[in-house]
Parts: C-alpha cells; sequence; structure tokens
C-alpha cells in the first residue's frame, strides 16, 4: 500500500512570514521613538550653548561699558590739564631812596626797591613744576620798563598753593619829568602796571600719559604814593591770561 505524501506547511510558512512583518514593524517603531528621544534631548543642549554665548557677549558689552565711563570719569578728571591761577595778593616798599641828581634831565634820582607777592595755584590732580618768574613793571604811556624782578623756579603740589616773593627795584626818575614834577608839586601818585609770565609743566599720571606745558601771564596795575618821606604802594588790581600748548 502507497505511503500518502506528505503536506507541505504552507499555511505556517505564511504565519512565519507575517510574524517576522510583525516584528520588523515593531523594531522600526522602537528606533523612530529612539531617535526622537535622542533629539529631544540634543535639543536642550543646543538651547543651554546659545544662552551661555548670549550671557558672555551682555557680559563683555557690560564691561566695554564700564570702562568707557571710567575713561570718561578720568578724561574730566585726573587726566584733564587745567590751566593754573596766578595773582599778585600784595605789594609792599621794602626801601624808598630819593637823592638829587646832576643831569640836568634827571635832577631828581627817585629809587624804590618792591617787593610783589606772586601767588600760583594748581587745580590739576598733578604737580605742576615751573620754571623763573619774570616781572616787569611800567609806567603808563613809557614803553620800556622802569623795573625788573625774577623769582626762582618751584613745585606747586597738586590741586594746591604756592606763593613766591618777587624783589625788584623800580627808578621812578628815569620816565622823565613829569613823573618827577608828579611827586614834587602834585599828589604824589605814581600809577605803575606790571606784567608777569610763569612756564609750568603738569605730568599726568606721572608722565605716563604724558606731559603739558602751560604758560600763565598776568597784567597787574597799583598805585605808588610818593611823599618825600615815604612811598605807601595801593593793593594791586589783576587780570590774568592763560595760554597753554
Amino acid at each position: 500500500m502507497a505511503e500518502p505524501e506528505p503536506k507541505k506547511p504552507k499555511a505556517k510558512d505564511h504565519v512565519d512570514l507575517v510574524f517576522d512583518a510583525a516584528k520588523l514593524k515593531a523594531k522600526a517603531k522602537a528606533k523612530a521613538i529612539d531617535g526622537d528621544a535622542d533629539v529631544e534631548s540634543a535639543k536642550p543642549h543646543g538651547h543651554g550653548g546659545s544662552r551661555l554665548l548670549r550671557r558672555a557677549c551682555c557680559a563683555l558689552g557690560v564691561v566695554a561699558a564700564v570702562a568707557a565711563v571710567v575713561m570718561l570719569v578720568l578724561s574730566l578728571t585726573v587726566l584733564k590739564v587745567r590751566d593754573p591761577t596766578l595773582s599778585m595778593d600784595s605789594v609792599t616798599v621794602e626801601r624808598f631812596h630819593v637823592g638829587f641828581g646832576t643831569e640836568a634831565s634827571r635832577p631828581l634820582r627817585i629809587n624804590v626797591t618792591l617787593v610783589a607777592g606772586i601767588v600760583i595755584k594748581n587745580p590739576n590732580y598733578e604737580s605742576m613744576r615751573f620754571g623763573t618768574s619774570t616781572t616787569e613793571f611800567y609806567v603808563d604811556g613809557v614803553p620800556e620798563y622802569v623795573g625788573l624782578g625774577s623769582a626762582p623756579p618751584g613745585e606747586v603740589a597738586a590741586r594746591g598753593t604756592s606763593r613766591v616773593r618777587v624783589g625788584m627795584d623800580v627808578f621812578v626818575d628815569r620816565v622823565g619829568a613829569a613823573v618827577v614834577g608828579e611827586v614834587l608839586f602834585g599828589r604824589g601818585e605814581v600809577r605803575l602796571a606790571s606784567h608777569t609770565a610763569v612756564d609750568g609743566r603738569v605730568s599726568v599720571l606721572g608722565g605716563l600719559y604724558g606731559r603739558r606745558a602751560v604758560r600763565v601771564a598776568m597784567r597787574c596795575r597799583v598805585v605808588l604814593r610818593v611823599s618825600a618821606a615815604v612811598v605807601v604802594a595801593g593793593s594791586p588790581s589783576c587780570v590774568a591770561d592763560f595760554s597753554s600748548h
């Protein structure tokens, strides 16, 4: 008796194929979920880097703004060189001599020794050095000076004041008979005009930021009341002119 032929498992093979397709679909879905999770986990890191970059830029901007403000304040205070002020606070008569001359054009010799007090004020935050200052005295209407004096060089402290004394001999009789006549027969007033010049130099931040030279000039007017016995100097009236480079 012939054996029956074995049947092919067609249905089973079909089930296996269906099962394998379902597994592949599940694996693909799991990979997709894992990929989305990776993308989501990567996003916060990207936003954090941008946030740090923005913070760094803001901090840099704040530092630059503060530095600009500091430089502006320094340029308006410490680094700004201001012109010093110059004044004459007093004129005193130290010696007075009247004698008769041998020349017909100068019958009377009048020699007055004056001492002028010169005040230099330094408004800067750095000290100022100044050289020898000169003071010239003139009589109204006469082109040449009748007295010349000088003061030694020195230094004015930061935002400080320095006072120097200038001594000079004023030969009043050199200006002619008009002044002599005023002394002998008039009110005895001799009007003098003075010119004082001081050259100084200010070193900013000890010279690291440069040096600036300043020239201060001052003109004053003072009245001498001359008599046969005494000479009295009035209070000076001054106007200062400034020039710097």
